[in-house]
């Protein structure tokens, strides 16, 4: 009776053991459904050979960013691209991870756009990453919550959701690089401006050190607007950022505004401006007058605090030492190759601040009259 009702008891134990297995591989794989996983794994270690991204619609927008040897270009528009931008659509690539296992049906995937992409109304785009020989694609759907995204392999049935979200507009301007300048206004020795109308005037800083500039001419029985207003025209080029591009007009409009900056270190920038409608454009070229850097050498480092004797270092070393010299501002330089040809849309108050009439930069007329008193002659 006993030995009936151990191996009763062991044939209970064994049916338990294999419940527990059965169901420990089922729910592992309901977590797998789930997500978890990377959506491309062997992504990483092929970061360093990407050549080559695409992103297109089936609208027919499309955008190629391709390594150059200076960097990345956006084909489209044969500009440099935001590198940035680039290496973080790269980097949260390689790291997207899925969350959870969404739709394989095709008849639900509009819900989340992540449809076909060769269809011209499919809100979907697609991402091809290209390194050597081998290309990972990746259907982009719609936003979730922030911080992650709908997405689906296009060999692949099953769509998911999965993070980080990432933004692949494929539209050629959103990936260009849009800094045109970035100088600080101290750096700025004089502006000169030459409205398309009304008189010319010069903003000048005699010295390195000084902290505010000075305009002329000044009309007889005018003054000029306070010296804080007068510097924020030297600050026009700090963050100078332009919102689109396009080639330039072959013939110069009739009523163009033009303004020329030249820095302390001999860099000079010429703009030119123009409005089309509730648009403004910009033209830009740059040079580096040495003239006028040799008028302002730049000032001596201070010496540093005499220190306690030390070996002295090999002849090399000491020469080196001795004609060691901070990087010089490639400003202009990297302007002049990159603004040549073309066009720039900026923003109406940039243009505003770059292009300000005299009248502008004087107080009005009647300020600081008493009322009822004529002005003094």
């Amino acid at each position: 009776m006993m030995r009936i009702r151990s191996r009763a008891l062991a044939g209970a134990a064994a049916v338990l053991l294999i419940a527990g297995l059965w169901l420990s591989l089922h729910r592992s794989s309901q977590q797998g459904d789930l997500g978890g996983g990377s959506m491309f794994e062997d992504l990483t270690p092929a970061l360093g050979n990407v050549s080559e991204i695409r992103l297109s619609k089936g609208d027919g927008s499309r955008t190629t960013l391709r390594k150059q040897a200076d960097g990345w270009t956006v084909v489209e528009r044969e500009y440099p691209a935001d590198s940035g931008r680039v290496r973080d659509l790269v980097m949260s690539l390689a790291r997207m991870k899925v969350i959870e296992r969404k739709t394989s049906d095709p008849a639900n995937y509009p819900k989340l756009g992540v449809e076909s992409p060769d269809k011209p109304t499919a809100a979907s785009t697609l991402v091809e990453v290209v390194a050597g020989d081998k290309t990972w694609a990746l259907i982009v759907g719609k936003n979730a919550e922030g911080r992650a995204i709908y997405v689906r392999k296009p060999k692949e049935t099953a769509s998911a959701l999965a993070e980080p979200a990432i933004m692949v507009e494929p539209d050629p301007k959103r990936w260009v690089d849009r800094l045109l300048v970035d100088v600080a206004g101290a750096r700025v020795h004089d502006i000169a401006v030459k409205p398309a109308s009304g008189p010319a005037y010069l903003l000048t800083r005699a010295k390195r050190d000084d902290v505010d500039v000075a305009l002329s001419p000044v009309p007889k029985g005018r003054t000029a607007v306070s010296s804080m207003s007068l510097n924020s025209q030297a600050d026009s080029l700090v963050s100078l950022n332009f919102d689109d591009m396009r080639p330039a007009p072959t013939a110069a409009a009739s009523a163009t505004d033009h303004t020329t900056y030249r820095l302390f270190d001999g860099q000079v920038f010429e703009i030119a401006g123009r409005k089309e409608a509730d648009k403004a454009y910009i033209t830009v070229t740059a040079h580096r007058d040495a003239a006028l850097a040799a008028q302002f050498p730049e000032p001596a480092p201070k010496a540093a605090p005499a220190a306690p004797a030390a070996p002295a270092a090999p002849a090399a070393t000491a020469a080196t030492a001795a004609t060691a010299a901070p990087a010089a501002d490639q400003t202009s330089e990297r302007l002049a190759a990159r603004a040549k040809g073309l066009e720039f849309e900026i923003p109406l108050y940039k243009y505003e601040s770059l292009f300000r009439r005299l009248e502008d930069m004087l107080e009005p007329k009647d300020a600081g009259r008493a009322p009822g008193h004529a002005p003094v002659q």
